[in-house]
């Protein structure tokens, strides 16, 4: 007798009855089962069995209650229709990472043809030599061509990048694939194509005049396309951007795949996918190239090109503006008058000459990587800055180069700080233990408190600090690790998907966490990591729970957040850039509502 259920004023009972009937040398046994409703307490609740051939027989105490007879089979097809209707509810509202999902990726195939870690090149060409035969076969049908007509890809290796616009790795990835191919030119020239691919995470980005503005921007010198419907992606199961693939002529297939630290191999795995075919078997006629749109940068110009960030000095009446676009950091009033500039080189303007006493033109040539005065310093697309009013001196995160510039406001000098902590675990100082570089960490946005400078580095999935005594601490993230990971006590275990805006309080970080269309906050106090709004509840390894939806906690939907500020009555302003609104966010509640833009 087993206790199954209850509901106050309600008993329910459950008798099973099976009878048999023999047959030849066979039993055959059905089961049924009895549900009986009664008003009755818990102890009138139990679960009988009964072996026999009359399903009510006089006497047994059920002739005066409501039978119900259901067949294990009704049961088996109830359970079954309720898991397709949990896993449809499940699978409407993750449509956006379901898309991407394949059974080649399920079962790991482009994994396969990562390449081995040790041996040498023969053994990377025979590793290679099995891809020509059970490599995954690209489907390269149903690309969308951005700058080129549909180029002849018969008779070539193709050197694929796929990328997508959201991830800041994409120019960084291109510039190493750059670097190999034009050190490699003789030995690619014809035998080797090289197209970027695109393959969108975001609905914004799936835009084609979109992909088109950002190829041009970057000045591509190859073929770029859009894979619209994903037929590539799934075809091979890839996983993660950047992907680069090698692969055969004609049929397409995955020769290796590198991703992350491996794309630096990608000059010997070149080699190696040369010296398995012979020069006649390729063509060494050139590959068709688009015609690279140079940005115009004519004296009619706007002031400003792409501008960032901005920060203020409301004690000194001053506003800084990054413009990332001309590679400087502009100074002004808080009504907008030219004070200085920090960067860039100086351009006269014949069209407004009271303009060009202060004002200084900065072109592409301008950009680089130089300390010293305003005047002499560069910049490389800086995007964050923050006014650090105790030493007053403008912290700028210098993205193009990878590094953080100081500017001392007194001095009129700057200075650069790497990403170079002597630090054994994330947020522990600690002697010259290790010393650990990266290569492309991305300085996104900076946040001052208590003389502390916070650092994004959207690259490598980190949150960095210069405290005031001038050593730089990996305060919290796992580099080179995304994910959607928070924590109670200590923030060594935390996991951050493209950090990419700070807003610094007294006892709190508030994170824009990019790529996981995220608000986050990091307790100073506490030493906790938390999710305010957005994210998947369920699957918390989901980085693609996107959206546009108003709400509490992971309730609340964004698309791509990229900036983030303080508001009065303790709220916080978030730009939700694909979007294309503002929306408001109570931390204290973990509420997400829109504050402006229509979307």
């Amino acid at each position: 007798m087993t206790k199954i259920g209850f509901v106050e004023g309600v008993g329910l009972g459950i008798k099973v009855f099976e009878s048999g009937r023999r047959r030849g040398l066979g039993v055959c046994r059905r089961s049924r089962l009895v549900l009986r409703v009664r008003n009755r307490n818990l102890d009138d609740v139990r679960l009988d069995e009964k072996e026999d051939d009359d399903d009510v027989q006089e006497g047994s105490g059920l002739e005066d209650s409501d039978v119900i007879i259901v067949s294990r089979r009704e049961l088996l097809a109830a359970f079954l229709a309720a898991f397709m209707f949990a896993s449809t509810i499940l699978a409407a509202q993750r449509h956006s990472s379901i898309r991407r999902w394949s059974f080649a990726a399920f079962s790991g195939v482009l994994r396969e043809r990562y390449p081995p870690t040790s041996g040498n090149s023969v053994a990377l060409a025979r590793f290679m030599m099995e891809g020509i035969k059970s490599g995954p076969i690209s489907n390269l049908k149903n690309l969308s061509w951005i700058n080129v007509q549909p180029p002849r890809l018969k008779d070539r290796l193709l050197l694929v990048h796929i990328w997508r616009i959201s991830d800041v790795r994409t120019t960084d990835v291109m510039t190493r694939l750059e670097k190999v191919i034009i050190g490699m030119k003789k030995e690619l020239f014809g035998a080797v194509a090289t197209l970027s691919v695109h393959c969108a995470k975001f609905n914004s980005e799936r835009i084609p005049p979109f992909i088109q503005e950002a190829a041009e921007e970057m000045r591509w010198r190859h073929s770029v396309a859009s894979d619209t419907d994903l037929s590539l992606w799934k075809s091979i199961g890839a996983e993660v951007w950047p992907t680069v693939l090698i692969l055969s002529p004609n049929d397409h297939r995955v020769l290796v795949a590198l991703t992350g630290d491996t794309i630096g191999r990608l000059e010997e795995c070149l080699y190696a996918s040369l010296s398995l075919y012979k020069k006649a078997q390729l063509q060494t006629s050139s590959f068709p190239l688009p015609k690279v749109m140079k940005p115009s940068m004519t004296w009619d110009s706007p002031l400003l090109r792409y501008p960032s960030r901005i920060a203020m000095d409301a004690k000194g009446g001053r506003l800084f503006i990054s413009d990332s676009g001309n590679s400087r950091i502009l100074v002004t009033t808080l009504e907008g008058r030219f004070l200085m500039q920090i960067g860039g080189a100086a351009r006269t303007d014949p069209m407004d000459a009271e303009v060009a006493q202060h004002v200084l033109y900065s072109e592409g040539e301008n950009e680089g990587f130089r300390d010293g005065s305003f005047q002499d310093a560069l910049f490389r697309n800086p995007q964050g800055i923050a006014f650090n009013a105790l030493k007053n001196e403008l912290a700028v995160a210098d993205t193009g180069n990878n590094c953080l510039r100081i500017a001392n406001l007194e001095e009129r000098s700057v200075r650069s700080v790497n990403f170079v902590s002597s630090i054994k675990d994330a947020g522990e100082v600690a002697k010259e233990l290790t010393t650990k570089r990266m290569t492309s960490p991305k300085p996104w946005d900076v946040s001052v408190s208590s003389g502390n400078v916070y650092i994004s580095l959207a690259g490598s999935n980190t949150i960095w600090r210069l405290d005031p005594f001038g050593d730089m601490i990996h305060f919290c993230g796992r580099t080179g690790v995304a994910g959607r990971v928070d924590v109670e006590s200590g923030y060594g275990g935390a996991l951050f998907a493209s950090p990419s805006g700070l807003c610094a309080t007294q006892s709190s970080l508030f994170v824009v966490d990019s790529d996981s269309s995220t608000v986050r906050e990091i307790g100073l106090g506490e030493k906790s990591v938390r999710t305010v709004v957005g994210g998947d509840s369920i699957f918390l390894g989901n980085l693609s729970a996107f959206g546009d939806r108003d709400g509490f906690g992971s309730g609340a939907r964004l698309q791509m957040p990229m900036g983030i500020c303080s508001a009065p009555e303790d709220k916080l302003l978030v730009a939700d850039s694909y979007n294309n609104k503002i929306r408001s966010v109570v931390p204290s509640e973990n509420e997400c509502r829109e504050f402006s833009g229509t979307g």
